[in-house]
């Protein structure tokens, strides 16, 4: 993948197209402010940059749609998308996207959003032919991270606050998790990592499952053939204890308690649970018991009443009878009426009748008839309390059956209760014993567990050797130290200290030393901007090296942004000529760009460089490289855009 142009468009439909030669340098060159540190952001927002980081200004406020023509190998493809601006966004993941063997350049009107950023992810992942790899780490502290397009565009960029830096050394790697993500997809596009990692991963693990499961199946096996003999004899021991084996029964060898164990296996348990219909009848027994228990009641209160009115009709008839007899005895007064008239005492007639004796004879009478009364209804009430006390007995002997019923019910449910327990003891010691039956059995039987398990293991290791830590270690480090001897043999080509010393680069820290005799030195220690502009070129031109010479999924091509500014800044620009009139920095540029042309000649023409630089040298091979020069007015925006 290289660069073939970048078009911009403003709302008026006007389009400026800045082309590139592949396989090629090429430079534009020009004054501060004309919009040459804005390309890096340009080219990252067309191809799948999640946020826009072109900066304000002219060119955002211009600018209606960014476009980027791309060559691969056999195809060209178009992206566009919109400036943010004019969305009112701070971004846009909507784009215009089109790929054919050639395209012609759509005009403004033809724009349309008919895709999206993570649509062309895919795309280009696929088309630089990224295969499906996922890193997993080790330590399981971090996601697993598939690598993507997005991740092989990290070592495409140099923008002018980073080609200098001594802290880092690739695009983006101060953004959070971005240094990690280097760490994890950069091995994989060395090509340490074999492209079938991830299938071979997942036929690991798989692997790995099914070993696990059957060494937890012959430790368990391995448990029970040991305790097997143990358990047999605990198992008995209880089975005789719950009734499951006569107490008496003979199990002296092995062979006749498993005998046993099996017969336990045949009993059938029986649960005798009280019925719904049976507590209704408990419940009726209850009820009928108490109306019963009311009723005697009732009956006992009639009886008491009526012997307490016999005993008190017994006190009146014989206080009426004792007082009948003294009057009697005497015989004071007559019965005949003409007795009335005559006294008591000396039997002489009276003209008047005598009201006292006629009241007594009267009284008399009356305690007589209530006598005769009383003995006639005696034999009655006699009569009636023997119903009443039979009555009595026979609810008496109602209310002890009902409750002779009631007792046995409850007698019946609380041995219910009991069995009920019983049982489910006994249930689980059959469970127990038709588990430990089985397992003991499998022990004896399966004798092709342990084979399967050498086999499993001799797998994994054929698997994990091909993938293995030692094995990506050892490829790993025969890479690098390619790379590092590159770098160290090229290192005479630039402008930095310990020329004669190895240069390595450390992929657990992403950043450069140099090992001189007693010690070694990282970038960040070293002094001078030019060491630091030297080590950024010194890796990158490198890394790309490799990618190219082994076809690595990467794109070919580097932009640089201003590597001369160490040496000409553009304060020392006095005639704005881009013109660098120092003898010594003028040599270390000259000497900085033949690095850069002679390697990228020397992998031609699958390896392109863009750069955008305020220095001008007065070299045949640079104003050849030249493609615009934005000076005098001439900018990467029109003036006639700027003044609309």
């Amino acid at each position: 993948m290289q660069i073939k142009s970048l078009i911009f468009y403003n709302r008026q439909g006007d389009k400026r197209t800045l082309s590139f030669e592949l396989g090629k340098v090429n430079i534009i060159t020009g004054e501060s402010k004309t919009g040459k540190t804005a390309i890096i952001d340009i080219i990252n927002y067309c191809l799948c940059s999640d946020d826009c980081r072109i900066s304000e200004g002219i060119i955002r406020d211009t600018v209606e749609w960014f476009g980027i023509l791309l060559q691969l190998d056999a195809e060209q493809v178009f992206i566009a998308r919109q400036n943010p601006n004019r969305l009112n966004q701070a971004s846009t993941q909507y784009i215009h996207f089109e790929n054919a063997d050639t395209i012609e350049i759509p005009e403004l009107s033809e724009l349309n959003n008919n895709s999206d950023i993570n649509t062309l992810k895919d795309f280009l992942t696929k088309k630089l032919f990224i295969a499906e790899f996922t890193n997993v780490p080790d330590s399981g502290t971090r996601a697993p991270l598939t690598v993507n397009f997005k991740h092989s565009r990290y070592y495409s960029y140099q923008p002018q606050d980073l080609i200098a830096q001594r802290n880092y050394l690739f695009y983006n790697q101060s953004d959070p998790y971005i240094a990690q993500s280097i760490k994890d997809t950069l091995p994989y596009f060395l090509g340490v990592l074999r492209e079938d990692t991830y299938r071979l991963e997942q036929e690991i693990s798989a692997k790995k499952r099914e070993l696990a499961k059957c060494e937890k199946e012959l430790k368990e096996y391995e448990r029970l053939k040991q305790d097997g003999g143990k358990k047999i004899f605990e198992f008995v021991e209880e089975a005789k204890q719950l009734n499951l084996l006569p107490v008496n029964q003979q199990t002296g060898s092995e062979s006749s308690a498993l005998a046993a164990l099996r017969e336990v296996l045949n009993w059938e348990t029986t649960f005798n649970e009280t019925t719904e219909g049976e507590n209704e009848n408990l419940k009726k027994l209850i009820e009928e018991k108490n109306e019963l228990i009311k009723e005697l009641g009732r009956i006992n209160d009639d009886v008491k009443a009526v012997k307490i009115f016999i005993n008190q009709s017994s006190d009146y008839s014989n206080e009426a009878t004792q007082q009948k007899v003294r009057l009697e005895s005497i015989q004071l007064f007559g019965k005949t009426q003409a007795e009335l008239h005559n006294c008591p005492l000396c039997s002489q007639t009276i003209d008047t009748t005598i009201l006292s004796i006629e009241a007594i004879n009267r009284s008399l009478s009356q305690i007589s008839e209530n006598l005769t009364t009383t003995i006639q209804e005696r034999p009655k009430l006699g009569s009636y309390i023997e119903k009443l006390t039979s009555n009595q007995d026979d609810l008496k002997k109602q209310i002890e059956l009902k409750q002779n019923s009631i007792k046995a019910i409850y007698t019946e449910q609380e041995q219910a209760g009991r069995l009920k327990d019983l049982n489910l003891r006994r249930g689980k010691a059959i469970g127990k014993i038709s588990l430990f039956l089985e397992s003991f059995h499998l022990v004896e039987e399966d004798k092709t567990l342990h084979d399967k398990i050498q086999l499993l293991k001799a797998k994994l290791s054929e698997l994990e050797l091909q993938i293995g830590s030692e094995e990506k270690e050892s490829r790993l480090n025969a890479v690098l130290n390619h790379i590092n001897t590159q770098m160290t043999n090229w290192a005479a080509n630039l402008d930095i200290e310990h020329q004669n010393s190895p240069i390595r680069f450390d992929i657990k820290k992403l950043t450069i030393f140099i090992d001189t005799l007693d010690r070694s030195i990282p970038l960040s220690n070293m002094g001078s901007g030019a060491n630091w502009l030297a080590a950024h070129l010194l890796i990158h031109f490198a890394l790309h090296q490799y990618f190219v010479k082994t076809n690595r999924p990467v794109p070919r091509f580097l932009v640089l942004d201003q590597p001369s500014q160490i040496y000409f800044p553009p304060e020392k620009d006095i005639n704005q000529t881009g013109e660098i009139n120092e003898s010594s920095d003028e040599a270390a540029v000259r000497q900085m760009y033949d690095f850069i042309f002679n390697v990228t000649e020397s992998l031609s023409p699958s390896f392109q460089v863009i750069i955008t630089d305020h220095a001008k040298l007065k070299t045949e091979q640079f104003e050849t490289a030249i493609i615009e020069e934005w000076r005098n007015g001439l900018k990467l925006i029109p003036i006639d855009w700027i003044q609309n």
